[in-house]
C-alpha cells in the first residue's frame, strides 16, 4: 500500500523555533504520522534564530511578490530525535530572529491580528511554500496547513493550478488552533502576493463584501480549504455559534460538512513525572501515593509556605491574559481565601493588570498565595507535580494542554466546561468542571474542590484515574490519518 505523503506547513517548529503551543503541535505531530506508517515532510520559515546544520538544497527560486521578482533558497534539515525532513524557506523577511517583528493587534471583541509587516510575512511564506512544492515537484496527498499564517496557502494551490497545468491538484487541510487569531490586513495584500481576485471564489468574496476594506486571512482559509479542523471535538462545535464564531460562524456554518475536531496530543515522553528531571522525586501510578507529596512539600518549602499536607495546593502556569478566566478567578480566590486554608501558587507573565491583581492577592495573603511573574520550564514543571488542584478557568479554550499535563502528573484540573476542557476533563470522574463563566460558579468550584480534599479515598481514585488518560500524540495522529485518508 502507498504511503501517504504529507507536507505540514506552519509558522512555528519546536524545538528549532518556538513562540506557544503551535510549535508543539507541529513538532510532535509529523513523528506520531511517521510512527504510524506517513511520509512526512514539514516546512517552515529560516528565522535567523534557527542554529541548525542546514544543507541549501534549492538556491534562488523565483518569487512575484509585491510586483516584482524576488529570489528566495530553500534549506534542508531534520526534526531533531526524528529522521523527519525538515525544509527552511530563507529570505531576508527572516533573518530576524524573532518571529514576530510587530505586536498584536487587538480589532473588536477578542479577535486580534498581527502589525502589517507580520502579516504580509506569512503571505511571502504561504506562497514561497507552494512555489517550493512546484519547484522540487513533490508529489503530495494532502498539503497541512496551520493556523492564520498559512490560510492563503490553499488559495496559492488553486491559483497556481488554474495558472499551470502541470501543477498538481494538491488537497489541503486547514488546522485553526485559535479562530480569534485572524491575520487582518488591507486589501493591498492581494496586489502584495499577486493574487488574481477574480479566480478564486472564497478571495473574491472577501475582496468584495462590506467589512471596511479588510482581508480577514482566517475567514479565507475556512472558504478556500478542502477541509477545516480545529484542535478539539467540542471547540469545533462551539465556533458554529456566535458566542465563540469570532464574527466567522456565518463561513463556518457553511463549511460545516467539511469541519473536524481532533484533540491535540502532549508529549508524552516530555511530560512524565517517572522521569522527569526537574523534580524533586520522580514516581510513576504505582508510587504517586507516597512520592507525589514529596514534590508538594519541595514546592511550599521552595515558596515558603507552611509545610502542611492537610492544606491543598492549588497550581496556575499560565499566560496572564483574558482569555485564561483571570477576571473571574481572581475575585473568586478573594472569597475563598478569606475563610478557608488553602495555597496558590501562580506562575506566567500577561497583561499587566492580572499581574498586578496577583501580585496584590501575595501581599494580601502571604502565607497562602505566592506569585512568580515569570516563565520558567524547571518551576513548571515542580507546579505540575507538586499541587494538588491546577486550575483552569479559561473564557474559551480551542484545545488546553495544562489540563493534560496536570493529569499527567496526578494533579486534579478545576477547569470551566468550554472548548477541549469539556473533552478532556470529566466533573467528579477526571477533575472539577463549572459551566457558568461567573465568579460565582467559579468560587463554586474552588469550594467543591476544598471539600473534594477531605475526601482521600476520592482524591486517590480520581489521580489514578488521570494518570492512565491517554493524551498521546499517537492517538491524535490516528485521527489526522482518518482526515488525510478521507481527503486524498
Amino acid at each position: 500500500m502507498k504511503k501517504l505523503q504529507i507536507l505540514l506547513a506552519g509558522a512555528e517548529l519546536a524545538p528549532l523555533i518556538k513562540v506557544g503551543g503551535l510549535g508543539d503541535v507541529m513538532g510532535a505531530l509529523p513523528k506520531a504520522l511517521s510512527r504510524l506508517g506517513a511520509s512526512v515532510k514539514v516546512i517552515i520559515p529560516f528565522y535567523g534564530a534557527i542554529k541548525c546544520k542546514a544543507k541549501l538544497v534549492k538556491k534562488n527560486i523565483s518569487l512575484d511578490i509585491e510586483g516584482k521578482i524576488t529570489k528566495f533558497d530553500l534549506y534542508q534539515t531534520a526534526l531533531p530525535s526524528s529522521k523527519i525532513t525538515v525544509y527552511l524557506i530563507k529570505h531576508k523577511l527572516f533573518n530576524h530572529n524573532k518571529v514576530y517583528l510587530g505586536k498584536r493587534k487587538y480589532l473588536k471583541g477578542s479577535v486580534y491580528t498581527r502589525e502589517v509587516g507580520d502579516v504580509e510575512r506569512f503571505v511571502f511564506f504561504s506562497k514561497a511554500v507552494v512555489e517550493s512544492i512546484r519547484t522540487m515537484k513533490w508529489k503530495l496527498d494532502v498539503l497541512h496547513c496551520h493556523d492564520w499564517h498559512l490560510a492563503l496557502t490553499p488559495t496559492f494551490v488553486d491559483e497556481y493550478n488554474i495558472a499551470d497545468d502541470n501543477f498538481p491538484n494538491i488537497k489541503t487541510l486547514f488546522t485553526i488552533h485559535n479562530l480569534a487569531n485572524q491575520g487582518v490586513t488591507g486589501l493591498d495584500i492581494v496586489d502584495y502576493a499577486a493574487l488574481h481576485h477574480k479566480l478564486t471564489p472564497a478571495l473574491m468574496e472577501d475582496y468584495y463584501d462590506k467589512d471596511g476594506q479588510v482581508i480577514d486571512l482566517m475567514k479565507i482559509g475556512i472558504l478556500s480549504a478542502d477541509y477545516i479542523n480545529t484542535v478539539s471535538p467540542n471547540y469545533a462545535k462551539e465556533i458554529l455559534t456566535k458566542e465563540y464564531g469570532e464574527d466567522l460562524e456565518q463561513y463556518l456554518q457553511r463549511r460545516q460538512k467539511h469541519l473536524a475536531g481532533i484533540i491535540n496530543g502532549i508529549d508524552w515522553k516530555l511530560f512524565d513525572p517517572s522521569k522527569d528531571k526537574y523534580l524533586k522525586k520522580k514516581y510513576s501510578v504505582k508510587t504517586v501515593g507516597k512520592n507525589k507529596l514529596v514534590n508538594k512539600q519541595f514546592l511550599q518549602k521552595k515558596f515558603k509556605l507552611p509545610i502542611d499536607d492537610n492544606v491543598p495546593l492549588f497550581g496556575l502556569v499560565s499566560r496572564l491574559v483574558g482569555q485564561k478566566g483571570l477576571d473571574i478567578l481572581v475575585p473568586a480566590l478573594e472569597k475563598v481565601l478569606k475563610k478557608n486554608d488553602l495555597q496558590v501558587i501562580v506562575l506566567g507573565t500577561g497583561q499587566p493588570e492580572y499581574e498586578n491583581a496577583l501580585k496584590d492577592l501575595a501581599k494580601k495573603y502571604p502565607q497562602k498565595v505566592k506569585a512568580s511573574i515569570t516563565f520558567d520550564i524547571a518551576l513548571a514543571q515542580q507546579i505540575y507535580a507538586g499541587s494538588d488542584f491546577f486550575l483552569m478557568p479559561s473564557k474559551f479554550e480551542p484545545c488546553g494542554l495544562g489540563q493534560m499535563i496536570a493529569m499527567r502528573y496526578g494533579t486534579i484540573p478545576v477547569a470551566r466546561a468550554t472548548g477541549g476542557l469539556k473533552d478532556t476533563v470529566h466533573n467528579n470522574k477526571t477533575g472539577v468542571v463549572f459551566n457558568k463563566y461567573t465568579v460565582s460558579d467559579m468560587t463554586k468550584a474552588l469550594n467543591s474542590s476544598l471539600r473534594l480534599y477531605k475526601n482521600k479515598a476520592k482524591i486517590k481514585k480520581i489521580i489514578l484515574t488521570d494518570m492512565k488518560q491517554d493524551f498521546s500524540w499517537d492517538k491524535s495522529a490516528k485521527e489526522y490519518i482518518k482526515l488525510y485518508n478521507k481527503l486524498k
